[in-house]
């Protein structure tokens, strides 16, 4: 989710949602919905004034109907995408509005999603890159999830553990003498 005000993006209000509440198969409106219905639902964050979802009619309806049951008024818009995967209309429940012809329009609704796309590759890039780099650390004998977590927050980098000596990796909250030396045989040892 990303957020604009008076036509500026609004990057310390950008969130990110794992989804909980669908099981087995994806449900794009279960998971949209289940987004807005938390994003409302934080008292510490004001209403937008628009909603625009990427999505389109099934979408609207089911993010409509979110709000009326929440009893709340907010203009809700799905952004309807052409063959380049560029929205050409914003749509209703009930009507689509071309944006073709409207330069202004056209050219926000663009920057908005390419912001959008932009800040979703670097959320699973981040997201990606952790888990790769916890799961290589969890490979050692002795090292789970915490102690790689505690590692990867004292020496900040996997490079910077992989150089270090047994002795600096002694220091990070956990690491016994053996964990240290199990941590500095894996990563220099002949491969």
């Amino acid at each position: 989710m990303i957020s604009v005000r008076e036509g500026k993006f609004c990057k310390k209000d950008y969130r990110t949602y794992k989804i909980r509440g669908t099981e087995g198969e994806p449900d794009d409106y279960a998971s949209m919905r289940e987004t807005i219905e938390r994003r409302l639902s934080h008292t510490e964050s004001s209403y937008p004034d628009l909603i625009l979802l990427d999505g389109g009619k099934g979408h609207v309806s089911t993010i409509k109907q979110l709000l009326e049951e929440m009893n709340i008024d907010i203009p809700v818009f799905g952004m309807v995408k052409d063959e380049f995967h560029k929205t050409r209309a914003l749509t209703t429940e009930d009507e689509e509005i071309s944006i073709a012809r409207e330069q202004s329009v056209f050219q926000l609704i663009y920057k908005i999603q390419e912001e959008v796309h932009r800040f979703t590759v670097k959320a699973m890039s981040g997201a990606k890159s952790k888990t790769l780099t916890h799961s290589s650390l969890e490979k050692i004998e002795g090292i789970g999830q915490t102690k790689a977590k505690n590692l990867l927050a004292h020496f900040k980098k996997l490079a910077a553990i992989k150089e270090a000596s047994v002795e600096e990796l002694k220091q990070v909250k956990g690491i016994s003498e053996k964990n240290a030396n199990d941590i500095f045989d894996y990563f220099h040892q002949e491969k």
